[in-house]
C-alpha cells in the first residue's frame, strides 16, 4: 500500500521548447536542456524516470542518439524511460530512429492530431508512474521481509528489532505515523518522514493510551480497519502530522501471547492502493515472525536451562565427591570403637610390661652396686671381707633370680616394641583410609593393598568368621589406592555384617578375598557363605539409598558409591549370579584395568 502521489519530473533535451508545450501535461515538472554537456552533467547526479528528446533537425537527432547511448551505456541505466519526439519537419521516420537508439518509444508530433499525441504521452507517463509505484512497493516489501529475517540472524535487543521492523512495515503500508504498543507502554515509530515524536506522544492522556493498548493487544492477526472509530483516540489523532482515514494493526504473537503490536495510521490518499495481496504478504510475514520469535525464545530458554544444568552437574559432581568421602568417613566412624579396642590391646600389655621392667631395673642396679663393692674390696679390704661380699652377691643373685630377669627383660622390651609398632600400623592404616585423596593414580602392589585393608578390619571379625586370602603374588597395577581400599573395606564389612545377621546354619563362616591376574586386567572377588542376597533385591544392590538393613542401620549408599568409584578407575563392580558363586552364596567382583584407560 504505497502513496499514489508521486513526483512527475522529466528532463527534456530540445532546442525549441515552445514546439512541445501544447503536447505535454501541465502537471509534469519539466527541466529543459539545450546543451549536451549540461544534460550529461545533470544525469550523472540524478537520473530521472523520464527523459524526452526533441528531434527537429539532423543535429538534434545526432545529439539525442548520443545522449541515449550515454544513459544506457555509460550510466548503465535501463530503468529510465527514454522517449524521442520527432517533429513533422523531420523526414526520418520513428522506425528508423528506433533502429539507431535504444529508446522505449518514438512519437511523431502531429499538430493536426494534437489530442492523439497528448493521450499517447499521457499513457507513457502513467505507465512510468505505475511501474515506479510497483517498484517502490517491491522495495518496501523486500525491506519489510528483510526486517523479519533480522529477527532470526541478528542477536540484537528484541525491542530494537521490533522498532526497525515497525519502520519497514510503516513504509510498506503507506502509513504516515506508527506506534509500537506493549502491555506496559506506547512508543512512537521514528522514521525519516515527518511523524509523531515521543515527546508529543507523552502529552496524550492515560485513558487514550489505555484504549490504544487494549485495541492493539486484542488482535491476533494483521488487520486493516477501513472504517475506524477514531473518537476514543481523538487526543492522539490531533497531534498526528496527517489526517487518518484508516489504520493497520500488526500483532507479534509468541506462544499465543501478544508480545507487542504495531499500529500504522494511513491517510485518505493512500487508501486507493490497499490490496488483498499486500495484506496476505503481511499475514505471511506475521506467521514467519511468530515462528522465528518462538524459536528464538525457545533457544533463549534452552540456553538458560543448559547453563542451569551445567551448574547443577558441577554441583552434583562436587556433591558426589563429598558423598564418597562422607561414606568413607562413615565407615571410619563405625570402625572407631573397634579400632580403639584394637589399639588398647597392645597399649595395655605395653603399659603392663613397665611394672616388672621397673623392678628388674632396680634389681640390676643393686646387682651392679654389689659388684662395684666387690671390686673395690678386692683392692682395699682383707680376705674375710671379700668372701663375705662374694657370698652376699651369690645370695642376692639367687633370691632375685637374676638370670630370669636378664632373659625376661629382653622379652619385655621386644613385646613392648611390637605393641607400639602395632599401634603405629593401625593409626597409619586408618589415616590412609580416611584421607580425602586426589584422583591421582600410582603403581600399586595389589597384594599389599588387599592385605592392609583386610588387616584394618580385623577388629570387626569374630572368632567364628574365617577370612581366606587367595592372592597371586606381586600383582602390579596402576590405579587409585584409596578407592580400591574403600571398595574392599565396604565389601568385607558387608560380608561380616551378613554373617552377623544371617539365620543360615553353617559349620564354618567364611569370607574369601581372591585376587587373580589376567592379560589386561585383574579381578578381585569378595565372597561369603552367609546365605546370599534375595533375588528380588539383587537387581537393586547398586541403587542409591537401597538397603535391606533396619532403619538407622545403613544409608544404602555404600555399594552405589563403590560402583561409582570403580567407574572412576575405568573398571566395574558387579554382583555375580548365584550359580557362579561356587560353594559360596554371594560374590562381588571388582574388575580393574592394569593401566588406566584399558578396558
Amino acid at each position: 500500500m504505497m502513496n499514489s502521489t508521486l513526483p512527475q519530473i522529466a528532463m527534456i533535451y530540445t532546442n525549441a521548447p515552445s514546439e512541445l508545450v501544447e503536447f505535454l501535461p501541465e502537471s509534469l515538472d519539466i527541466h529543459y536542456y539545450s546543451s549536451v554537456k549540461k544534460l550529461k552533467k545533470a544525469l550523472r547526479s540524478n537520473t530521472p524516470e523520464k527523459i524526452f528528446f526533441h528531434v527537429n533537425d539532423a543535429q538534434s537527432e545526432s545529439d539525442s542518439i548520443e545522449i541515449v547511448d550515454y544513459v544506457r551505456t555509460a550510466l548503465a541505466s535501463h530503468s529510465s524511460t527514454l522517449v524521442i519526439f520527432v517533429s513533422d519537419t523531420v523526414s526520418t521516420t520513428p522506425s528508423q530512429i528506433m533502429n539507431k537508439a535504444d529508446v522505449d518509444d518514438v512519437i511523431r508530433l502531429n499538430k493536426e492530431d494534437t489530442t492523439f499525441v497528448q493521450r499517447k504521452i499521457a499513457r507513457i507517463i502513467k505507465r512510468i508512474i505505475i511501474n515506479k509505484k510497483h517498484l517502490m512497493e517491491k522495495d518496501a516489501q523486500v525491506n519489510m521481509l528483510t526486517s523479519v529475517n533480522r529477527f532470526s540472524h541478528q542477536r540484537q535487543n528484541i525491542q530494537a528489532l521490533i522498532a526497525s521492523y515497525a519502520e519497514a512495515l510503516l513504509q510498506f503500508c503507506g502509513g504516515h505515523s506508527g506506534l509500537v504498543v506493549t502491555p506496559a507502554k506506547v512508543t512512537s515509530v521514528q522514521t525519516s518522514q515527518p511523524s509523531i515524536s515521543q515527546s508529543q506522544l507523552d502529552t496524550v492522556d492515560d485513558d487514550t493510551k489505555q484504549y490504544i493498548i487494549n485495541l492493539a493487544l486484542q488482535c491476533k492477526a494483521p488487520v486493516v480497519n477501513l472504517s475506524p472509530e477514531l473518537e476514543p483516540m481523538q487526543a492522539l489523532i490531533e497531534i498526528l502530522p496527517s489526517p487518518v482515514a484508516s489504520y493497520l494493526v500488526f500483532p507479534l504473537i509468541v506462544y499465543n501471547n501478544n508480545l507487542a503490536s504495531i499500529i500504522c495510521f494511513i491517510s485518505e490518499d493512500a487508501l486507493d492502493s490497499v490490496s488483498t495481496t499486500q495484506l496476505n504478504v503481511m499475514r505471511d510475514a506475521s506467521l514467519q515472525l511468530k515462528i522465528i520469535l518462538e524459536r528464538r525464545f525457545a533457544e533463549s530458554r534452552m540456553a538458560t536451562h543448559y547453563q542451569r544444568l551445567k551448574e547443577t552437574l558441577a554441583e552434583l559432581q562436587t556433591t558426589q565427591n563429598h558423598l564418597i568421602h562422607a561414606e568413607k568417613m562413615a565407615s571410619v566412624g563405625h570402625m572407631a570403637a573397634g579400632i580403639a579396642h584394637e589399639i588398647n590391646n597392645p597399649l595395655a600389655f605395653v603399659i603392663s610390661n613397665f611394672d616388672p621392667l621397673d623392678h628388674y631395673v632396680e634389681t640390676l642396679i643393686s646387682m651392679v652396686d654389689l659388684h662395684e663393692q666387690l671390686i673395690q674390696s678386692i683392692n682395699e679390704i682383707e680376705q674375710p671381707v671379700n668372701q663375705k661380699l662374694t657370698q652376699s652377691i651369690q645370695n642376692f643373685k639367687q633370691t632375685s633370680d637374676i638370670d630370669f630377669v636378664t632373659e625376661d627383660i629382653k622379652a619385655l622390651v621386644h613385646d613392648s616394641k611390637e605393641g607400639l609398632l602395632r599401634v603405629r600400623d593401625i593409626i597409619s592404616d586408618l589415616g590412609s583410609y580416611s584421607r580425602k585423596e586426589s584422583l591421582e593414580n600410582q603403581l600399586l602392589n595389589l597384594s599389599e593393598v588387599t592385605s592392609e585393608t583386610v588387616r584394618m578390619l580385623k577388629y570387626e571379625l569374630s572368632d567364628e568368621v574365617e577370612v581366606q586370602l587367595l592372592i597371586d603374588s606381586d600383582i602390579q597395577i596402576t590405579s587409585h589406592k584409596g578407592f580400591i581400599q574403600q571398595i574392599l573395606a565396604n565389601l568385607v564389612k558387608n560380608a561380616i555384617q551378613a554373617h552377623t545377621t544371617s539365620d543360615k546354619q553353617t559349620q564354618q563362616k567364611i569370607i574369601k578375598v581372591e585376587v587373580t591376574e589376567k592379560t589386561e586386567f585383574v579381578l578381585i572377588n569378595v565372597s561369603d557363605n552367609a546365605g546370599g542376597i534375595p533375588e528380588k533385591s539383587r537387581k537393586h544392590v547398586f541403587d542409591p539409598f537401597f538397603t535391606t538393613k533396619d532403619v538407622g542401620k545403613g544409608t544404602g549408599m555404600g555399594l552405589s558409591v563403590c560402583s561409582n568409584l570403580a567407574k572412576k578407575m575405568h573398571g566395574t563392580l558387579t554382583l555375580a549370579p548365584m550359580e557362579e558363586s561356587n560353594d559360596l552364596d554371594t560374590t562381588f567382583t571388582l574388575k580393574l584395568p592394569k593401566q588406566v584407560g584399558d578396558e
